[in-house]
């Protein structure tokens, strides 16, 4: 921490008169002195400081006494990246950007820090576990200058790194670098790059393929033109990665498989696990909607290997949204779908199934490209759960009207709505507000399950969450017919408070007891119907009788996504 004889101090000199005031007849030189002075005094006192805000403040003053002193041109030179080759015009790419120098010097640094720490830990933790293609690749990576590599990663361009490392510039000449390390009778490859950002790329992709190369200015007729000799190191390894830069740059931007890439587990673990730690990343996404914002938000959360019930809903817990789900990739079977481990949590506890959230992460896996096929298959507490793509076309003048792409059919096992031994329709009806109650039944999964006279008072119903919370069983699902003309076969609103969740937006759990329920009232076995709560959510749904399954089928949108850094 600063001392308080060091800060005042410096509020002193920074109380002075001001710098630039002509007022008193400063000539040049002394004004310029006095710069000088004040900016010693600031960079003395960053280093009697420890306090990162401390620091940072200082550097900012310091900055404040110095860019008055450069002109335009001086100061777009601070930031541009060094240029390879003369009397080149400044790309775009050398433009000073206020926002994203803010974004920089605002950094968080004991988040990076956690970060750092967090890296190394996973990157130690699984050192034995790195295969060849790891080592070689990471390797490769590691010669790029750090300045280079942070171009790279900022400004990822894959169509023009590809070009540089796989493919032909001309027809008559084979210009690609990967092929140039392959040739044994070849020793200088020349390309020739003008923009000087493109040539800040290609100079990182000979350092990852341990080349050298040199930028050169050559005449052609009476214009000047920037040509790159690349020449082949006498001693070092010629071995070429089975991974290309722009292979690797793609999976680390994406943090996990890349469909166009990854053709198999080593490189998709690459991505995940050596570039960026194996930090999870979870991904918010909102299911049986169209529209962002609507519907159950879940949080989806891909993990490389298990992890303690502990953390798992801790994270849940940290979200506090109705389910955070938990994807684990599983070996599958030969000629069988891909299957991946889900577990369900609330804020409060695990569950034994979930719709939304299993649709979310089917979701997330479809649109990610992390799956190839339009069937996935989920394990879990109940069993084998499978979801399909399903292409739905818009139609025209249609009550239920999708949008042109996909919808996400989940196969579930029926929940059985039975007579109940608690008649207490008084407490029943006090709990949601004095709501009629028409009839009461109980689910197999431990829920009331309650009729109310019409959709527009379960629209309506004002639940007392916490009478509902004293009420037996797990929670109360309430259900009424929708009135005619709206298009869906009955609404439906689903209470947890006991798990953590007052009002589930959409329960698909809860519509595998009203698709049972509804096919008795109704004489019927395709519904669709409305979760009425603020939120809103469309569920289609179709019963077999014959085997006891319920298919959901909804739209979801992804709207969020980051880093847990624990």
């Amino acid at each position: 921490m600063a001392t308080s004889e060091i800060l005042q101090t410096e509020q002193d000199l920074l109380m002075m008169s001001s710098l630039f005031d002509d007022s008193k007849g400063q000539n040049v030189k002394s004004r310029g002195f006095d710069i000088e002075k004040k900016i010693e005094f600031l960079e003395s006192l960053a280093g009697k400081v420890s306090n990162r805000r401390t620091r940072r403040w200082l550097n900012d003053r310091l900055l404040m006494e110095l860019v008055p002193r450069l002109n335009a041109e001086e100061i777009r030179g601070l930031f541009a990246p060094p240029p390879f080759g003369d009397d080149v015009p400044l790309s775009v790419f050398c433009m000073t950007n206020v926002e994203e120098w803010d974004k920089f010097r605002n950094i968080d640094m004991d988040k990076e820090a956690s970060m750092m720490d967090a890296l190394e830990g996973k990157t130690s933790k699984r050192k034995s576990c790195v295969d060849n293609d790891k080592v070689a690749v990471l390797t490769a990576w590691h010669r790029v200058d750090c300045r280079t590599r942070d171009a790279i990663r900022r400004n990822f361009l894959p169509e023009l790194v590809n070009n540089y490392e796989v493919l032909q510039q001309t027809p008559a000449q084979h210009q690609c670098i990967r092929a140039f390390v392959k040739e044994s009778d070849r020793d200088v490859l020349v390309i020739r790059v003008q923009d000087p950002f493109q040539r800040l790329l290609l100079h990182g992709v000979c350092e990852f393929y341990n080349l050298i190369s040199v930028t050169t200015s050559e005449t052609e007729g009476n214009k000047a033109v920037k040509m790159t000799r690349i020449t082949k190191k006498k001693a070092g390894s010629t071995d070429l990665p089975n991974i290309t830069l722009c292979d690797f740059l793609k999976m680390a931007k994406e943090g996990s498989c890349y469909p166009d890439v990854c053709t198999n587990k080593s490189m998709t673990e690459l991505g995940n696990v050596l570039f960026l730690g194996a930090l999870v990343r979870p991904r918010m996404v909102d299911a049986f909607t169209d529209t962002a914002f609507k519907g159950n938000p879940a949080a989806v959360c891909l993990l490389e290997e298990e992890k303690d019930d502990k953390w798992l809903q801790s994270v849940a817990a940290e979200f506090n949204l109705s389910e955070t789900c938990y994807l684990i990739p599983l070996i599958e079977p030969a000629n069988t779908n891909p299957r991946f481990g889900l577990r369900w949590f609330t804020p409060v506890d695990e569950v034994d199934l979930c719709g939304h959230a299993t649709l979310a992460a089917a979701h997330f896996l479809f649109s990610y490209g992390l799956v190839k096929t339009d069937t996935i298959e989920f394990s879990t507490r109940s069993g084998i759960l499978i979801a399909k793509k399903v292409p739905e076309p818009k139609v025209s003048n249609s009550q239920d009207d999708w949008p042109t792409g996909y919808s996400i059919e989940l196969d579930f096992p029926v929940v059985q709505v039975a007579e109940t031994n608690f008649n207490d329709v008084l407490a029943i009806s006090k709990s949601l507000n004095g709501a009629s109650v028409v009839e009461i039944y109980e689910t197999s999964m431990g829920d009331h399950f309650i009729l109310l006279p019409s959709g527009e008072e379960v629209v309506e119903c004002q639940p007392q969450i916490d009478l509902i919370q004293n009420c037996p069983g797990r929670g109360i699902i309430i259900t009424g017919p929708a009135p005619q003309g709206s298009g869906f076969d009955f609404y439906s609103r689903f209470f947890c408070p006991k798990f953590g969740i007052n009002e589930d937006p959409v329960c698909g759990s809860a519509h595998c007891a009203l698709a049972p329920y509804w096919r008795k009232k109704l004489g019927k076995c395709d519904f669709v119907a409305l979760a009425a709560s603020p939120r809103g959510g469309v569920v289609k749904l179709h019963l077999d009788d014959e085997k006891q399954r319920v298919c959901l089928r909804g739209k979801a949108v992804a709207v969020m996504e980051g880093s847990l850094l624990v």
